[in-house]
């Protein structure tokens, strides 16, 4: 059995009542409440935050101790990635959720916020895109507006027989070993 150990909780409650009063838009809220559920060192404090919101502010939702924990986790996660915390804002709870809950690595987690920003993805959408593991199919440093055309094969031949002068065309290549077979 949780037995709770007296904890003196009023200036986090007193905090959360400024939060509320602030108005702020849903995804600085939960952040600022992550932040500061994360910078109590008392395990409960998750679930005192959540207790004290539900029954101070009884209509309004997304209190949950198991919210409220993933609003910690959250915080904990990005609080020290200015940019990447940033790009997550953009998006909503539920697609950072989502993101968060997928066992990715932190790599995969931006490759997922950065997609879901810019292409603005539903839930659902996030959820295929996860479970084909659609950030697998791009290469670790490619640029994804990399495509195959006739002028950048033109460029990396062209490279290429500057690097190795012996290097020859293909067309160069099948026309000299014809005449190498008729002499």
């Amino acid at each position: 059995m949780n037995i709770r150990k007296p904890t003196d909780y009023t200036a986090m409650f007193t905090t959360l009542d400024t939060l509320m009063a602030a108005q702020l838009p849903q995804m600085e809220l939960y952040c600022e409440i992550g932040r500061l559920v994360s910078g109590r060192a008392e395990k409960g404090a998750a679930v005192a935050a959540s207790e004290y919101l539900q029954a101070t502010y009884p209509t309004a939702e997304g209190f949950s101790p198991r919210n409220l924990r993933r609003m910690r986790d959250f915080y904990r996660m990005y609080g020290n990635m200015p940019e990447l915390l940033a790009e997550a804002m953009r998006l909503s709870w539920t697609q950072n959720v989502v993101i968060m809950e997928a066992g990715l690595t932190m790599d995969e987690r931006c490759w997922y916020i950065r997609k879901a920003a810019e292409s603005g993805l539903s839930k659902t959408e996030l959820l295929r895109m996860i479970e084909r593991s659609e950030h697998s199919e791009i290469a670790l440093g490619e640029n994804e507006d990399t495509c195959y055309t006739v002028e950048n094969d033109e460029f990396s031949e062209k490279n290429w027989y500057e690097e190795y002068p012996v290097y020859l065309p293909r067309q160069d290549f099948l026309f000299r070993m014809k005449s190498l077979k008729s002499s």
